[in-house]
């Protein structure tokens, strides 16, 4: 029987505009070209679950207008299975503007709208679905953050609360680490622990510091463009990443989460699950598309047998 996941994150309406340069103030510039997607970590986090075969209940707003009628229907026709999607009539969807030059530099533009409508009690509520895991991300606000890394530890589930990315940064992780795994990129776990974090010694005093101070059972550390490091309170473990260059980096992240949660809840093994992830996270960014193209277990498995890698990683 497939496993029954409930994710907490957002929605978000985006765009990526092109743009040969960002214009000054009381200026103007032409759009090269523009794409829009649904997008935001809980309609990732939703995806990435329904491709890798696991049940899935998603928590998260979105707004009344057009923007938000747009996500729903996307998840509603990609997804088997869900939904607890609040519409908050008279509010504006989450929305995205990526602002990208002809050098490679970005700007985004973050409105979140119908996503700080999501109230404690519809997380609350969406647990009568009995899951078997939570998914916690770190861009929801806080009450909803706590509340849902709670209700999860009422219910007595393993739970991965996601702290990377911007909006993360803000939260007190000595309340909100609380999780049975904890994933942090490498600039959160510099602001959480006060301290640089570039090399493998530098991650195992910064989870030594956080192990301290918050009850999480597996503390993982994403040093950009090097591995992951985890932490488990007696040992550690280095996982490098694959060398490549991404096609579409939209979706990475989450599909990175949902195959380690995924992956430690068949064996309990963390060191596996994170190469489990690091694999399944360098086929799906391999791929154009982001989230609406994100890969299945048989392109994962295709992507091991290809280039010979450890069978241990192939499930079943």
């Amino acid at each position: 029987m497939n496993p029954k996941v409930l994710t907490v994150g957002s929605a978000y309406f985006s765009m990526n505009l092109e743009i040969p340069a960002v214009p000054p103030s009381g200026g103007s510039t032409k759009i090269k070209k523009y794409i829009r997607y649904p997008d935001g970590s809980g309609v990732n986090t939703a995806i990435a679950l329904q491709k890798l075969d696991t049940n899935c209940i998603l928590v998260t707003s979105v707004g009344g207008d057009s923007g938000g009628k747009t996500v729903y229907n996307f998840l509603s026709s990609y997804l088997n299975n869900m939904l607890t999607v609040h519409v908050e009539k008279g509010e504006s969807v989450g929305t995205i503007f990526n602002l990208d030059d002809v050098d490679g530099g970005r700007r985004r533009l973050v409105f979140e709208g119908a996503n700080n409508f999501l109230t404690t009690d519809m997380v609350e509520d969406a647990f009568s679905s009995c899951p078997d895991a939570v998914i916690v991300n770190g861009d929801m606000p806080q009450e909803i953050v706590y509340t849902a890394i709670l209700a999860a530890n009422t219910h007595g589930v393993p739970t991965l609360v996601n702290l990377q990315g911007k909006q993360a940064a803000r939260l007190p992780v000595d309340q909100f680490g609380n999780g049975t795994i904890l994933v942090m990129d490498q600039s959160n776990a510099q602001r959480y622990c006060g301290m640089r974090v570039d090399t493998v010694e530098d991650c195992l005093k910064a989870c030594i510091s956080l192990a301290g101070r918050v009850k999480s059972k597996y503390f993982i550390i994403r040093l950009e463009g090097k591995g992951a490091f985890a932490y488990n309170g007696k040992y550690y473990y280095f996982v490098p990443n694959y060398d490549f260059i991404a096609a579409d980096e939209r979706g990475g992240t989450e599909f990175y989460n949902v195959a380690l949660l995924i992956r430690y809840m068949i064996e309990g093994d963390i060191r596996m699950a994170c190469e489990f992830a690091a694999v399944s996270e360098t086929v799906a960014m391999l791929r154009k598309g982001g989230a609406t193209n994100l890969p299945d277990y048989e392109d994962i498995k295709k992507f091991i047998v290809d280039n010979e890698l450890d069978a241990r990683l192939l499930i079943g």
